[in-house]
């Protein structure tokens, strides 16, 4: 990730928020990219609704994705920061597997920016899951503050969610059914370690088999 300054950047030019729509972030779109996935919110809890989105090229055969943040600046959009998306996202070329990145991959809520990525089986009844990176902006910098994990069997409804507050340094666990509300939760709470990197310049951005062991030391 790099913080970007005013001047036009891969062809990226500002938009006045208060008129944001699809066609209005196309102008932060390089030629032959789109936007795949986008968000808006106030980030640096100034008032004004700042806006992040994760782009890729048209052209199926260019694996390239990445995520944009943009940040209002006296009611006008700048490019602020871009993060590269890895290659893996791309599942949709897998049998069975959906691609790891929706339309609703990210979100910005209560000034803290979540990436999500998914891995679900569409062929299978057996499993699903997702996995979100919780950010929020600090000195110049998004710093991972907590994460969400949640796996659940298709088949019987058992499911499991991990969330992680690297500010309170603790980890819920939640197991429980998704198909059945009369059966009782069980939680349990474990001391969360910080990790590093922690900003999302540095951390790599990793496939469902790793999240876990990134987060959980």
């Amino acid at each position: 990730m790099k913080i970007i300054n005013s001047a036009i950047v891969l062809g990226f030019s500002s938009t006045c928020l208060a008129a944001q729509n699809p066609s209005q972030l196309q102008k932060f779109v390089p030629q032959n990219w789109q936007i795949i996935s986008q968000a808006q919110g106030d980030l640096n809890q100034d008032g004004l609704n700042d806006a992040a989105i994760i782009i890729q090229p048209k052209n199926p055969k260019i694996l390239d994705r990445k995520l944009m943040i943009l940040m209002n600046q006296n009611h006008v959009l700048q490019p602020y920061a871009t993060k590269q998306i890895p290659k893996w996202t791309y599942r949709d070329t897998e049998n069975c597997i959906d691609d790891a990145i929706d339309e609703d991959s990210i979100k910005i809520n209560k000034s803290l920016l979540d990436i999500t990525f998914n891995g679900m089986n569409s062929c299978s009844n057996w499993y699903g899951e997702s996995w979100t990176y919780r950010f929020k902006l600090s000195q110049q910098q998004f710093k991972l503050i907590g994460f969400e994990y949640w796996f659940a069997y298709k088949t019987d409804g058992k499911a499991t969610r991990h969330s992680g507050n690297f500010l309170t340094q603790k980890l819920k666990t939640t197991i429980y059914n998704e198909f059945d509300d009369q059966i009782k939760p069980k939680i349990t709470w474990k001391k969360l370690s910080q990790i590093q990197p922690n900003t999302l310049d540095k951390i790599q951005l990793q496939d469902d088999q790793n999240f876990l062991k990134q987060m959980i030391k």
